[in-house]
């Protein structure tokens, strides 16, 4: 027998194996807790889903993937849709690039920022413990200005997680930071084959790091801007329903209070640094 032969063959059938068992396509749903300002006790939550197709993956609300998915089918029918924008915490991986872009959202505007996906110092730990049916292994991140805990499960082979998050050898099942301002929790998965990363219900504008902060901080010294010139219609009617002419003065000084507030991203290195 030729063993140099038979060790080619069985390097090719393992690799075929693996190469197909990384090319499925999953939807894994999470559940998201978080805080908008970092200094109040309010939680907000939102329902997010993980779409994975091959080298991509797109993480982005379960709202958003909702209606894209009903745009696409009315697309088909030549009939028009309602257009969300819950583009809040999108983020698109592609792990053969190495590359990720993050969304961000102002009016009906979507701006696309693309950069270097991270590499994650990730702290694997002994402890084991069981969550939602599989065995899940802890492990520590310090990154972008917070402190992760994190639980993910061999049982599932996707090195995926929610977010910018990936990397560890399973899916990230559980994960908070230390302050307790993001909380993610696996909800569930199954497999699919018509997953769709790329789609978009909406155009957007790519932008460089220093155009997105320009964007964002002159959305702040002006946020009525686009209403005081017209370019966005609003009709304002007090509590009666009678039309009236707003004080914009003291509509921008209550909006930059909120902005500044509502400042507490992910990754707290990226929060805007405003006036």
């Amino acid at each position: 027998m030729n063993w140099k032969i038979l060790f080619k063959t069985l390097c090719v059938l393992i690799t075929l194996i693996f190469n197909q068992s990384i090319a499925q396509n999953y939807k894994v749903y999470y559940r998201m807790n978080y805080k908008t300002d970092s200094l109040e006790e309010e939680i907000k939550n939102k329902n997010m889903i993980l779409l994975i197709k091959d080298d991509k993956s797109k993480f982005y609300s379960q709202e958003q993937f909702e209606n894209d998915s009903t745009v696409i089918e009315n697309r088909k029918k030549g009939v028009k849709s309602q257009i969300k924008y819950d583009y809040a915490f999108m983020i698109i991986k592609d792990s053969k690039t190495k590359k990720l872009s993050k969304f961000t959202s102002l009016f009906s505007d979507l701006y696309q920022l693309s950069e270097k996906a991270p590499d994650f110092d990730w702290k694997i730990m002994p402890e084991t413990k069981s969550i939602a049916g599989y065995t899940c292994q802890k492990a520590s991140l310090s990154y972008s200005g917070r402190n992760w805990e994190i639980w993910f499960t061999s049982d599932i082979s996707l090195q995926e997680g929610p977010s910018i998050f990936n990397g560890l050898p399973g899916l990230i099942i559980y994960m908070k930071d230390t302050k307790n301002n993001y909380e993610f929790s696996f909800t569930g998965i199954k497999k699919d084959e018509i997953t769709d990363i790329i789609f978009f219900s909406t155009p957007f504008l790519e932008v460089t790091k220093k155009q997105l902060a320009k964007v964002l901080i002159d959305h702040y010294n002006d946020p009525y801007r686009e209403m005081k010139t017209g370019n966005i219609k609003v009709l304002w009617q007090d509590e009666n329903g009678k039309p009236f002419k707003p004080d914009y003065k003291e509509l921008t000084k209550n909006e930059q209070q909120y902005i500044k507030k509502n400042n507490n991203p992910i990754e707290l290195a990226d929060a805007i640094k405003y006036p």
